[in-house]
């Protein structure tokens, strides 16, 4: 029996072949039934919203999630490579999958298509579970998505083939794949083609298991971006020997003093900025290595504080605890110095290498691992394969891939689709006494409720004697049809003084009166 091979091609809606797997849009309404209808009547009006996705390497398609109501399709066509190319049985695919590989973003330049050819990369599951985007090595394109479908090392004796196996298997990474299908047996005939869709995944709840990689800083632009005290210069003392307290981080606190000019207020906020950064970017008081080095090079120079001299990093350490700390209260108060040394050119280099460094662990404080399509800006290029059986039942089956499609980029959740969503019915107020009954309840910690009520309310029921006292928890009911309304109420307010600022409002909010028609009898 002779052996062909199968050529795996994109095709359109109107059932034109082409090199690589076809993209489709539509709306989600119109997947699979309306879809599979006009596929299968290419010469009849369309009942479906189904377009072709243009995309090219020059210049990307945008495909969307399914929270904008859009789903997408990759479609190809299977032939037999011989004479008169006729298509492949529909009964011949075992099985088939789509993946999807993340490529390069390079800007359009002249090599921007060659460049393509880069190596992509596989979204992939290791053996113990954990997900990451992995660089595909030379040959590994082509590998069945699935290891344990992959062929093995043989060595001649079964019982070492078997521990060759069970050895490949335990470090072997699965790629990530959803699953393709062969059109309905009355469409294939009717089109005479055997046509494969898979639907494109552009959402997805799996996340990186790898730390992302420390960002790279630069020093110039980081130079640029610290407060005065923190680089060289000629420093003032700012609010020479005044007693501080926590009070005055406030701004609204600051305005209120009369004794203070614009210029004392903004050279004291250069030195909060200063000791804020420090604090929760730099983390320079956690007692780290990091931390005493950023101190080490700040207790180079002195600040005269009550007519003594302290170093300027222990100075900001104790300013830290009475203004930063956990328990910051007004009675905590610190007396700023009255001299303030400078720092000079060596010291602010010293100074941003012990900040660069501290950075590291600080990134990894906040740095979390991403999901698999949370970057907007990436591009990716699906790829449909097939276990297609032999011709001659007692042979393998065998494994072809279609080519990578054109690269695209996957919407962020926020970008519009071009689907509008239903409205959302907000409650008639002139129905008070049907909304009010609550329909909804919250469980309140005490110390919440205490917080929220500004006494203690677990103290009523202290017991008396020896035994500890009682803590009330609290459920606390609310009327949905409320919380919708207050929260419409708030979403408003904080748009209009938004608009104040950026002048957003015309293009986020449109109000258009409909008339509401009355109940009649003849309403069903």
């Amino acid at each position: 029996m002779v052996k062909h091979d199968v050529l795996v091609r994109g095709v359109d809606m109107q059932g034109t072949a082409q090199g690589k797997p076809v993209l489709l849009q539509m709306h989600d309404t119109d997947f699979p039934a309306h879809f599979l209808k006009d596929l299968a009547s290419p010469n009849q009006k369309a009942v479906s919203s189904v377009t072709t996705v243009a995309s090219s390497a020059a210049s990307p398609a945008t495909l969307f999630q399914p929270v904008q109501r859009i789903v997408h399709l990759a479609v190809v066509q299977l032939n037999c490579d011989t004479l008169a190319f006729p298509p492949l049985a529909t009964t011949r695919v075992e099985t088939a999958g789509l993946v999807v590989r993340r490529v390069y973003r390079r800007p359009a330049t002249p090599k921007y298509i060659e460049e393509f050819k880069e190596l992509p990369f596989a979204w992939m599951q290791s053996a113990g579970g954990k997900f990451d985007w992995v660089r595909l090595k030379a040959g590994q394109e082509r590998l069945d998505p699935d290891p344990g479908k992959r062929p093995q090392l043989q060595s001649g004796r079964a019982d070492l083939d078997q521990m060759l196996a069970a050895m490949s298997l335990s470090s072997a990474m699965t790629e990530v794949f959803t699953p393709a299908f062969v059109a309905p047996p009355d469409v294939c005939n009717a089109l005479g083609r055997t046509i494969v869709y898979a639907l494109i995944p552009t959402a997805s709840s799996e996340v990186s298991d790898t730390q992302p990689s420390p960002p790279q800083y630069d020093r110039n632009e980081l130079a640029n971006n610290l407060p005065p005290f923190l680089k060289a210069g000629t420093f003032f003392a700012p609010l020479p020997g005044t007693p501080i307290t926590s009070q005055w981080l406030s701004d609204d606190f600051l305005n209120q003093q009369a004794s203070l000019s614009a210029a004392d207020i903004g050279l004291f906020q250069g030195f909060t900025t200063a000791l804020r950064m420090l604090q929760s970017v730099f983390g320079a008081f956690d007692n780290t290595p990091e931390g005493q080095k950023i101190l080490h090079v700040l207790n180079r120079h002195n600040v005269i504080q009550n007519g003594g001299v302290t170093p300027m990093g222990s100075f900001y350490s104790s300013a830290a605890d009475v203004l930063l700390g956990p328990a910051t209260t007004a009675d905590g108060t610190i007396t700023m110095p009255t001299q303030w040394d400078s720092l000079t050119g060596p010291d602010q280099d010293d100074l941003l290498d012990a900040l660069i460094q501290a950075l590291t662990p600080q990134s990894a404080k906040v740095l979390a691992p991403q999901g698999r399509f949370q970057d907007s800006t990436r591009l990716y290029t699906v790829r449909i394969f097939l276990r297609i059986k032999a011709e001659n039942p007692a042979c393998p089956t065998q494994l072809f891939w279609s080519h990578p499609s054109e690269p695209f980029r996957i919407a962020a959740w926020y970008e519009s689709g071009g689907q509008p969503h239903p409205p959302i019915a907000l409650p008639d107020t002139s129905k008070l006494r049907d909304l009010a009954k609550p329909n909804a309840s919250f469980h309140v910690p005490a110390s919440l409720m205490n917080s929220m009520q500004g006494t203690s309310l677990s103290g009523m029921m202290k017991g008396g004697g020896g035994g500890g006292g009682i803590t009330i928890d609290w459920i606390c009911g609310f009327s949905i049809p409320f919380i919708t309304i207050c929260a419409f109420f708030v979403l408003n307010i904080f748009f209009s003084l938004l608009a104040i600022i950026f002048f957003w409002l015309p293009f986020f909010k449109i109000c258009i009166p409909i008339p509401v028609p009355k109940p009649s009898d003849g309403d069903h």
